[in-house]
This record gives C-alpha cells, sequence and structure tokens, in this order.
C-alpha cells in the first residue's frame, strides 16, 4: 500500500521564480489498485511520479509503501520494488543494445550478474511469450538493435521490461503521449492487460480523456500542486469521457474564482 501524508514540493525556493508543484498532497492506494492522474499542464503529476521513484528530493510530507517510509530512500533502492515507463519512447531502452539484451538488463539488474551467462534459449522463449500478444511482431526481432525499432515498438518493449520483475509499484508517466493512435491503442490495451494480470499497483498519468475511462479502478484530478478530486468504485466505472471533460473544466473555474 502507497501512503502520502503531506506532501509538499516546491522549485526555485527562495527566489522571485518560486513554484509550488505539491501543496500538501494526500493520497492512499491500496495494494492492486490501478489509478489514473489527470490534470492540466503544471497541475502537478509527473511532479508527484518523481517524488515517488526518488528522483529529487521532497519537503514536508511522508510516503510510505508497505509500511516502510521511502521518503529519503535513494533511487536506486527504490528502483527494486518500483518500475517507470516515460513519455519519451527513446527513453528506458540502450538503442545500441537488442532486445534480448535489454530484456537480459531489465531482468537482472537488481541480481548484479554478467550479461554473457544469462542469454538462455528458456529466456528467450519467456520474452517472446510476453512480446507476441502485443501484435507488433518484436517477438520476432529479439536479436534487433533496438535503434532500429519504431517509437510505438521500442514503448511497448520499455512496458514489458518494466514489469518483468513483477515490480511492486508500476509508474507510467504519459506513456503513449507520443505514439500515433493506432500504436498508443496498441500499448495502452497491454497496459490494461499487464496490469490486470500481475495485479500491480500502478500511478498512471494521461492526457487522453477515453483512456482515463477506460482504464483503471480509481481517478484522480490534480491542479496547483493539489489534489482536487477522486473517484473510484461505481463513480468511476460509469463516467464518460463528456462526463470527465465537463467536471475537468467545471474543476478548473472553481479552482480559478478561489485563487
Amino acid at each position: 500500500m502507497l501512503v502520502i501524508n503531506g506532501l509538499r514540493k516546491s522549485f526555485f525556493a527562495g527566489t522571485p521564480s518560486e513554484r509550488m508543484a505539491l501543496d500538501g498532497v494526500n493520497l492512499t492506494l491500496a495494494e492492486g489498485t490501478f489509478c489514473i492522474v489527470i490534470g492540466s499542464n503544471g497541475a502537478g503529476k509527473s511532479t508527484l511520479l518523481n517524488a515517488i521513484a526518488g528522483k529529487f528530493p521532497v519537503g514536508p510530507g511522508e510516503m510510505m509503501f508497505d509500511g516502510q517510509d521511502i521518503g529519503r530512500m535513494a533511487l536506486h533502492r527504490r528502483a527494486r520494488f518500483i518500475a517507470r515507463v516515460f513519455q519519451d519512447p527513446m527513453t528506458g531502452t540502450a538503442p545500441g543494445m537488442t532486445l534480448e539484451e535489454n530484456f537480459l538488463l531489465a531482468e537482472l539488474r537488481p541480481d548484479r550478474r554478467r550479461l554473457r551467462w544469462g542469454l538462455t534459449a528458456a529466456r528467450r522463449m519467456r520474452w517472446r511469450n510476453r512480446l507476441a500478444p502485443l501484435g507488433l511482431g518484436l517477438e520476432s526481432r529479439l536479436g534487433d538493435r533496438v535503434e532500429t525499432l519504431s517509437g510505438g515498438q521500442r514503448q511497448a518493449c520499455s512496458l514489458v521490461m518494466a514489469v518483468l520483475r513483477q515490480p511492486k509499484l508500476l509508474l507510467l508517466d504519459e506513456h503513449t503521449a507520443a505514439l500515433d493512435p493506432v500504436t498508443a491503442h496498441l500499448v495502452m490495451t497491454a497496459t490494461i492487460r499487464v496490469v490486470g494480470e500481475q495485479r500491480t499497483t500502478t500511478l498512471m498519468v494521461t492526457h487522453n480523456m477515453r483512456h482515463a475511462v477506460e482504464a483503471g479502478d480509481r481517478l484522480i484530478m490534480m491542479d496547483a500542486g493539489r489534489i482536487r478530486a477522486s473517484l473510484d468504485g461505481p463513480e468511476k466505472r460509469g463516467i464518460t469521457v463528456d462526463d470527465l471533460v465537463a467536471r475537468f473544466r467545471a474543476e478548473d473555474d472553481r479552482v480559478l474564482l478561489t485563487r
């Protein structure tokens, strides 16, 4: 379970450009929750994911995961149980290495084993089985260098690599935003499938209202570094894209009036 209490993060502190990116965020996610995060640019969505991942220190506040205080835990230690897929398909893979070498690094990273001993027939078969349902033909390209793949193919690989070790927490930062609509749909379908199969606790940031409606069992809306609304259960399942857009606009108007 992820528990965040009163989390704050400011950038350019003590200067005229100081900006409060996270302003007392409170969030509790039960194990296995697939939570969608929406909000306008600058709302604090990616900052929240970065804070959880340990990319930078945060100010006052508490972050607990499975009863352990992770607020001051180093990024590399959090990476043992937190996986992440970024918006940029070029991030998260080694372009000069083959698909199978990338997969092996992802699978063995916490074990610090030598790469040359790990490329076994059993692993290759397991990776092919993971890639085949994507429908991108990647299962037959394990020996190809990642730099030869399209952006969508690379992003699909990043997703599969992220869940190879069955992380306790998966962070998806607009991971379909840079893809064409067809490939974005394929990657989103794969995301829903793997998260559902593994029951991985997941936070997914998106600007795609259809993805926000169709994916996940909880939805939170952020603005100005705060969580302004939270939907789950029947309320989340029953919402439509039109409903969500209307609520998003209404929340924006309310926030503007109170600033």
